[in-house]
């Protein structure tokens, strides 16, 4: 029996664990092998978070790829993303990769708006570089690198994950009471992409995420 890999490509501003999205999904698996990296530059001396560029991301993700194809060549490869994790995996648009589950992905970017979104934030720093820093409920410190704007300008997502849906089973999960997320005009993805509507925030809390974790083995064929 081929065994089964599923690699996890998480949210902006958070660590791998994505607030447990993917542990309890992981969890929910005992059989399968997980792997969960980090997208961001983590200071833990200094409880903070640095968000990196597009590119930084996608280079990360692509040697993670790289190793699991390298120490596994003969496991099926499943890769589960969500929020700004699906749009990083959709840019490396990697080869080999069974099936791909977009967890609650944008279809578009807002980005003149999206700086300013954080600039009301209590605490709220921005020096010369347009560096943005901002503390969190939990204590921490998250820092925006201006690169990341200036990266998240020329991507078109929904052109991506069409272009990947080319070469690789792609299913999208929306949250219909996504609250981060307001765009929903996903009429210009391909009709090879499966779409599924369930009832849920964007981090899938509460009840959604039972439901949630049963569509993904479902999807997944466990």
């Amino acid at each position: 029996m081929t065994k089964k890999i599923i690699v996890y490509s998480h949210g902006f501003g958070v660590k791998k664990d994505d607030r447990g999205l993917f542990t309890d999904i992981a969890n929910s698996m005992p059989t399968v092998k997980h792997v969960f990296f980090d997208y961001n530059k983590i200071d833990h001396d200094r409880n903070e978070l640095t968000v990196l560029s597009l590119a930084e991301q996608k280079e990360k993700l692509r040697n993670v790829l790289s190793d699991v194809k390298t120490n596994h060549p003969d496991s099926e490869i499943n890769m589960i993303c969500h929020s700004l994790g699906c749009v990083i995996a959709a840019l490396l648009c990697p080869v080999g990769i069974n099936k791909i589950i977009y967890l609650a992905p944008p279809f578009k970017f807002d980005v003149g708006r999206s700086p300013n979104r954080f600039s009301k934030r209590p605490g709220v720093t921005i020096d010369v570089n347009g560096t943005t820093s901002f503390p969190r409920r939990d204590g921490s410190t998250t820092v925006i690198d201006s690169k990341f704007w200036d990266t998240l300008a020329s991507v078109t997502p929904i052109d991506l994950y069409n272009q990947l849906a080319k070469k690789t089973k792609s299913v999208v999960i929306n949250a219909n009471q996504d609250e981060v997320l307001k765009e929903k005009d996903y009429s210009g993805l391909s009709s090879d992409i499966q779409i599924i509507n369930i009832d849920a925030s964007h981090d899938f809390r509460d009840g959604a995420r039972s439901n949630l974790i049963q569509l993904v083995i479902s999807e997944l064929g466990l």
